[in-house]
């Protein structure tokens, strides 16, 4: 039976075969400080693991959980998850994440504090598929201190929000449903859209954790090619439309090739990591041709001539590099 009562929030959990870590994010969930009023939505997509019995272990009046007869997808099911919240605040995470337990007092504080901002998220740390931590902390960006402002554009040249510490007001969700079918990711859509209306707030604190295993959903959809085409056909939709905001329209046309470019080198580099040289090299050609100057930092250049001229001639080519710098260093030693 649903409750009657609203909640204060909406935790929305999408899931499809991650049994062996359900538990986990539910506990957290479900040992939130501070005895604010929430419901949590599970959206079991026709799992074919544990899940079920996972969802009837936890035997929670705030749970509610529903099911779709056979696996509709991700979009589908997080479609599904936030047009059935009622929470003044959703918040979505994935079954294999977890909250800490003061997530829910820090970001509602400031909500309260800064009724303009729309979407509050936090750091992250790292932990490994036993639930381990790896990593203390993951933001590269903010430089260890709390940040309010616009983040579109930010955002439109990097998916850098840790998607398990977000939580935004109701409305803006709304606004941004439904998820476009067939996009690999729902994640960076979200914020997205939001960011294009709203202000956020970050905040410098470890909110929850992302766990990173082999079969995280966001390294399938590299591995499977997915995820680059709905990158651009992302920001091939964002850069059909107009702003509100005429400012931030000309700053988004204005960085529009540095953002392509920096979009294709990203995946460039994330196909040479998983040894698919001919998917990265093409999009190394891609990024030199929307912003040759992101090829210019780090190992670019090295990586995209390891995709010409084979990985053995690269290794080799790497290696002979090694045996020169050796031999100068004791040349340098010897003379010293």
């Amino acid at each position: 039976m649903v409750p009657i009562e609203t909640p204060l929030v909406s935790f929305v959990v999408p899931c499809f075969n991650y049994g062996r870590y359900l538990p986990d994010c539910l506990a957290g969930i479900f040992s939130q400080e501070g005895g604010h009023n929430y419901e949590v939505i599970a959206i079991d997509d026709g799992s074919t693991d544990n899940t079920p019995d996972v969802l009837r272990h936890f035997a929670d009046a705030r749970l509610r959980v529903l099911t779709h007869a056979v696996n509709q997808g991700h979009i589908a099911t997080i479609n599904a998850g936030l047009s059935a919240a009622r929470g003044t605040f959703i918040a979505r995470i994935d079954p294999d994440d977890r909250y800490r337990p003061y997530f829910l007092s820090t970001v509602l504080e400031k909500f309260a504090r800064f009724p303009e901002v729309g979407l509050i998220y936090g750091n992250a740390a790292l932990i490994d598929e036993s639930g381990v931590i790896t990593a203390q902390r993951s933001d590269r960006v903010h430089g260890g201190r709390d940040c309010k402002g616009n983040e579109f554009l930010r955002l439109l040249a990097d998916n850098f929000i840790c998607a398990p510490t977000v939580i935004a007001r109701r409305q803006a969700w709304q606004a941004a449903l439904p998820a476009p079918a067939g996009l690999a990711f729902n994640d960076w859509y979200f914020t997205l859209m939001i960011a294009r209306q709203w202000e956020f707030y970050y905040i410098d604190r470890v909110l929850a954790d992302y766990r990173v295993h082999a079969m995280n959903h966001h390294t399938q959809i590299v591995k499977n090619r997915s995820e680059e085409g709905s990158i651009f056909e992302l920001l091939d939709r964002l850069y059909g439309q107009k702003e509100k905001d005429p400012k931030l329209e000309r700053q988004k046309q204005k960085g529009r090739r540095r953002i392509y470019g920096v979009h294709y080198l990203a995946q460039a580099n994330k196909y040479f990591g998983f040894h698919m040289d001919r998917e990265a090299s093409r999009c190394y050609l891609q990024a030199a041709r929307h912003d040759p100057i992101c090829l210019l930092h780090g190992e670019n250049i090295r990586h995209w001539a390891a995709t010409l001229i084979g990985r053995k001639g690269y290794e080799f080519l790497k290696s002979l590099a090694r045996l020169r710098l050796r031999s100068t260093k004791r040349r340098c030693n010897n003379r010293g």
